[in-house]
């Protein structure tokens, strides 16, 4: 035997405590030679004669091994090999055909058809213990892989389940608080009283906290919804231009609450191409990236946005006044609830949500620097989009071994 020839029996990987093989073979004197080499690993084997049988326990109970005889019926044992490699069930069990020769030909075929191994009158005992167990190796690190997959799987379907009550609960909290503020608005001092401003403008801030609230859960929402495939664009022509347009108003208001410079360019309307898109979400994705770079610059500088035309694109611009992003800060910035390496909070999911949304329209969206110092938000759309087995259960009858 060789050194680490049975490691996944006795430590490194080990499979469950019961491994599992399966032998097909037309009759119990073929199969006996392929039972007993199993059984001499300290492996459990199931026998059946027939490869519909074979296959239907295969994707019932996937086993750890399954070792098909070439002479199996109806078709013969490479073509179950293909029926198991073929299917999403059984695609990663290690399958081994005993060939009737050592033909090359007929190796080529069962390897063709996926077989793991292929032994032949000419392979000795110890090559096939050793291919065996490195089968066996491989598939324990499958199912290993395979079971922290399905825990993670449960805990991100709990999590969202989660977040989905949680989302509705806050909806409802905060249009019924809406509901107050309404009631709030009509109990306002009457014109000429000198406590009209600051109410008016204690409701107007009240608002403004509900709208960004609202907005949060909503990227919280959408952004599920995407890393689910549910995310679709509702695609209608439309100018980049106008849509930033929107966009621009929206920044410009908030500019003037903080005092902040804020400016906005566009091609002329009358010379602007349309492209395919989303308009609803586009936007998002636009006042997301300017809302962003307000909030990164420092106070009182200007945030700058553009819309300009190339012959292939429509380009989208944000300037983030400040200091220029580096090393880890730049390359996850676009990354759910990055953290800066700095003191300041992270991202949220705006500007993840945002590259979503431009990867969705087949764009591209990036950051670079500035020569005036500080960075820019930057994505393109193209005006010429790029071009965009079940299993089968059979029959039989099985034999225990």
């Amino acid at each position: 035997m060789l050194p680490d020839e049975r490691t996944t029996h006795n430590n490194t990987l080990s499979l469950p405590s019961d491994v599992e093989g399966l032998v097909a073979a037309p009759g119990r004197g073929v199969a006996r030679p392929l039972v007993d080499f199993l059984k001499g690993q300290g492996i459990n084997v199931q026998t059946t004669s027939d490869a519909d049988t074979a296959f239907e326990e295969a994707l019932l109970h996937p086993p750890d091994v399954v070792l098909i005889d070439d002479r199996l019926p109806p078709a013969g044992g490479i073509e179950l090999c293909q029926r198991l490699k073929g299917n999403v069930r059984t695609h990663f069990v290690p399958t081994i055909v005993f060939a009737l020769n050592d033909l090359r030909q007929h190796r080529l075929r069962a390897t063709a058809a996926g077989a793991d191994a292929v032994f032949g009158p000419g392979t000795d005992a110890q090559e096939r213990r050793t291919r065996l167990w490195a089968l066996l190796r491989t598939r324990a690190l499958y199912r290993q892989i395979e079971k922290k997959q399905r825990a993670q799987g449960s805990e991100i379907v709990e999590r969202r389940r989660w977040l989905g009550y949680f989302l509705h609960d806050l909806q409802g909290q905060v249009a019924a608080l809406n509901v107050n503020v309404d009631y709030l608005a009509k109990l306002a001092p009457a014109k000429g009283d000198v406590r009209l401003e600051n109410f008016l403008e204690s409701i107007e801030d009240v608002r403004t906290v509900f709208a960004q609230l609202m907005a949060s859960v909503r990227t919280v929402q959408d952004y599920d919804r995407y890393e689910t495939n549910q995310l679709v664009p509702r695609e209608t022509s439309l100018a980049l231009g106008d849509v930033a347009a929107d966009v621009a108003d929206e920044l410009r208001r908030q500019a003037l609450v903080a005092e902040r410079p804020f400016s906005f360019a566009r091609p002329p309307a009358e010379t602007e191409r349309k492209l395919q898109g989303d308009r609803e979400l586009l936007r998002r994705a636009m006042l997301n990236l300017g809302l962003s770079a307000m909030r990164r610059a420092p106070t009182r500088a200007e945030v700058g946005m553009t819309v300009t035309e190339t012959d292939a694109a429509a380009r989208f611009r944000v300037t983030v006044p400040g200091e220029s992003l580096q090393g880890a800060d730049r390359l996850n910035i676009f990354e759910p609830y990055a953290q800066r390496s700095v003191s300041a909070p992270g991202y949220g999911l705006g500007l993840a949500l945002a590259r979503a949304i431009i990867e969705l329209h087949d764009g591209h969206l990036w950051i670079e620097d500035v020569p005036e110092g500080g960075c820019a938000f930057v994505f393109e759309l193209r005006w010429q989009r790029r071009g965009s087995s079940s299993p089968r259960p059979a029959g039989g009858g099985l034999e225990k071994m």
